[in-house]
């Protein structure tokens, strides 16, 4: 049977190199090896990049085409409009296979909810892209192409594989590494697509996007990383201690995106586990909590536990709460002592 008379496996994924790394292993795992999702069959294989926010206008787009055979979810934290969007289409598409492979915090704590509406999840707290190469690997597929192996170690995934790197696999990574973070900057779909193809496909072929972007896009990248870490280092100063954590307010200091950039930035400088709160352009406020192994998880479910937190997001070592409206700072800071002793 032709592959076009198929109807194809869709994938929404996240746009930063984990969720691009692991939409690239199923599309090599479906179209190049017809293995999976639907073993002995080729299937198109349609991609949607999307975060946790604008998912239900990247699934609205999947459903437009139709119902697909598969629908794939990787790397978005399962939040409740995530859910929702979800739920909808479910009902709607009740033949549709659904997958969910993630290792977010929400996904985690949301995990029974998850289970009931979806075919097959697949979650942990290792990234993404292992959870998915794993899941592979237990299907038989041994070996991914050099250039996703390549991508993978560039972004952390393989760090404990043992091996050193020789000196022009060392070029690849740095590579891979640099085309990873100008797709995350530029958000260009077709791009994020391109990069894909790339990845999952066996044959040579030349970058997918021009490297005199890529270098373009990663000095804009150091720039702010560089003033990001400035701010850091300001913020530093007014950091108190609470139990283990050293908590730090910045609110009025601090708006919009990077803010758990900024607590891994406090965290390097404080050398502790740090707890930084921000508010949102909307008013709401977060506790984004660093620290090592799973303790701010252990500490962002506390604050969840206790009625503090809406929800909880991020991943190993990294907790974004979004908190109560109306939580006095005096009981935040005593719940934070308390459950310090988590860490």
């Amino acid at each position: 049977m032709p592959v076009e008379t198929r109807r194809p496996v869709a994938v929404i994924a996240d746009w930063d190199a984990d969720g691009a790394t692991s939409a690239a292993m199923i599309l090599y795992a479906q179209y190049y090896r017809k293995l999976y999702p639907f073993r002995g069959e080729r299937r198109e294989v349609v991609l949607e990049p999307s975060g946790p926010r604008g998912f239900p206008e990247a699934l609205g787009r999947v459903s437009s085409r139709g119902c697909p055979a598969a629908l794939a979810v990787l790397d978005i934290p399962l939040t409740d409009k995530v859910y929702e969007a979800l739920r909808g289409f479910a009902a709607g598409c009740g033949d549709t296979r659904l997958i969910y492979i993630d290792h977010h915090f929400s996904t985690i704590y949301m995990s029974n909810r998850l289970y009931e509406l979806t075919e097959e999840a697949y979650l942990g707290h290792r990234p993404t892209a292992v959870l998915t190469y794993n899941l592979l690997r237990s299907l038989g597929v041994r070996h991914v192409t050099p250039r996703l192996t390549a991508f993978m170690r560039a972004v952390g995934v393989l760090e404990k594989s043992g091996r050193a790197l020789s000196e022009a696999e060392m070029r690849v990574v740095k590579l891979a590494a640099s085309i990873s973070k100008a797709s995350t900057v530029l958000r260009d779909p077709e791009l994020w697509r391109k990069l894909i193809r790339w990845l999952a496909s066996p044959l040579p072929q030349d970058a997918p996007i021009d490297l005199t972007t890529v270098e373009r896009v990663v000095r804009v990248a150091e720039e702010s990383d560089r003033r990001l870490l400035e701010k850091a280092r300001d913020l530093a100063f007014s950091a108190r201690r609470v139990g283990y954590i050293k908590f730090v307010d910045a609110r009025g200091k601090w708006r919009g995106r990077g803010a758990s950039a900024l607590a891994s930035k406090l965290y390097h400088i404080l050398r502790q586990p740090v707890a930084v709160l921000v508010e949102r352009e909307d008013g709401s406020l977060l506790l984004i909590i660093r620290s090592r192994g799973r303790g701010a998880y252990r500490v962002a479910v506390g604050l969840m536990k206790e009625g503090l937190a809406e929800n909880i997001g991020g991943h190993s070592g990294l907790a974004v709460v979004r908190l109560r409206e109306g939580l006095e700072m005096e009981t935040l800071l005593d719940r934070l002592r308390r459950l310090s002793l988590r860490l």
